[in-house]
């Protein structure tokens, strides 16, 4: 299974549109754009988020969808302008690019800190944990004598 399935598409895209940038019948280049998209958004939010449970496998038909919605919009953003710039990066639609550039600026944010509704990384005692790293964007120093 993957994190995506073909419906998800069908808000923001039309299905001409999607045969054009991928004509091919077993979605290889938009199963490739996914993959690009979520392992950009895992980078991201790793260390702070538990992405195991944000990026769980798509419903079948029938069952009960346990995806955050925006992440899947986000998802979609960044795979559809990843298929654009292949196709042509010339030609790239104006939405396509605000919108990943919204889902860029978005995924940044949350990894300076930003507070998003996604489910923490949850140690073995059961209290929230997360990567915490220290940086300057001074040179440091040695104060040594």
């Amino acid at each position: 299974m993957a994190f995506l399935s073909t419906t998800d598409y069908d808000v923001q895209i039309r299905n001409e549109i999607a045969q054009i940038i991928d004509p091919t019948t077993e979605r290889s280049k938009i199963k490739r754009a996914e993959d690009m998209a979520i392992a950009q958004m895992k980078n991201h939010l790793a260390g702070r988020y538990d992405i195991d449970a944000i990026f769980v496998d798509a419903p079948d038909d029938g069952e009960t969808d346990n995806r955050d919605a925006f992440i899947v919009m986000l998802a979609i953003d960044i795979a559809l302008y990843h298929l654009w710039t292949k196709e042509g990066p010339n030609n790239i639609p104006k939405t396509r690019e605000l919108r990943y550039n919204d889902a860029l600026e978005w995924l940044k944010a949350v990894q300076k800190g930003q507070a998003a509704n996604l489910p923490p990384i949850i140690n073995e005692d059961g209290e929230e944990t997360f990567d915490v790293r220290i940086w300057s964007e001074h040179e440091r120093e040695s104060n040594r004598f």
